[in-house]
């Protein structure tokens, strides 16, 4: 069998084929191969794209090698820049539309709210309670600054500051006990259910408290009653039937 060769990528092609079908040059003869008989050897082939400027083959061999600290610094980097970007935006949209600082407060305070919950957790998460620590207070405050803003204090005692308490309980109780879980399966999605019923049924008692002076439960029970026995069959699945089987097993992660 009579081949071609093409000596920028070192590979062997058709005899028919004049110019290499990978780079595009000409190629040149190449001898012939007799039926059976094994090409020899080729060098493996890089394309430009895949070699780095210090000669690597692998542009991702650097930040595989990372640890896991280290490349949750390199998040909470990124999300600042982000951050810091989206805040000077708002501010200079502000400023050029309305020829004040208005509206851009509310954004500035959603954007510190949206760092604090997710860079603290990244940059203290080897202590969970400093964490706790730090979001549980921070993110009532900001909810009353939000409310500060347009002059006067109207909705945040009666409804901000306790449905923020609730999705801070709600989050840190789903959280610990997912965290204390040995083997983590269905019984994370069946807590989950259990944290989001605790929500549920908090948020319509103090929407009810304060609407109608009373406690009144309607839609919440419903949710309840759909999640609590779904939890429960969770549940059952994970610790008796499938208990051999993790996260990674189920969904093949």
């Amino acid at each position: 069998m009579n081949l071609r060769y093409c000596p920028a990528c070192g590979v062997f092609v058709r005899a028919t084929d004049l110019q290499c079908p990978l780079c595009g040059k000409p190629t040149i003869e190449g001898g012939s191969v007799q039926e059976g008989e094994k090409l020899p050897e080729q060098p493996p082939i890089v394309s430009g794209r895949e070699v780095s400027a210090t000669g690597n083959s692998d542009p991702y061999g650097e930040m595989k090698n990372l640890s896991r600290g280290e490349k949750r610094f390199i998040v909470v980097e990124l999300l600042s820049v982000f951050s810091g970007i989206a805040v000077v935006v708002t501010l200079l949209v502000d400023l050029f539309t309305s020829h004040r600082i208005g509206w851009s407060l509310y954004a500035l305070f959603g954007i510190i709210a949206f760092w604090l919950m997710v860079n603290i957790p990244l940059l203290l998460y080897r202590h969970p309670w400093i964490v706790v620590a730090i979001l549980v207070p921070s993110l009532p405050l900001l909810v009353f600054i939000f409310d500060v803003l347009d002059g006067k204090i109207t909705w945040f005692l009666p409804f901000g500051f306790p449905i923020t308490i609730l999705t801070e309980l709600s989050l840190v109780l789903t959280g610990l006990f997912i965290g204390i879980m040995k083997r983590k399966g269905l019984n994370v999605f069946a807590v989950l259910l259990l944290g989001a019923t605790l929500f549920c049924v908090g948020l319509e008692g103090i929407l009810s408290l304060n609407f109608q002076g009373r406690l009144l439960f309607s839609w919440s029970v419903v949710v309840a009653l759909s999640c609590v026995p779904m939890a429960g069959i969770l549940f059952y699945l994970h610790y008796r039937i499938m208990h051999q089987a993790s996260l990674r097993k189920l969904f093949r992660l």
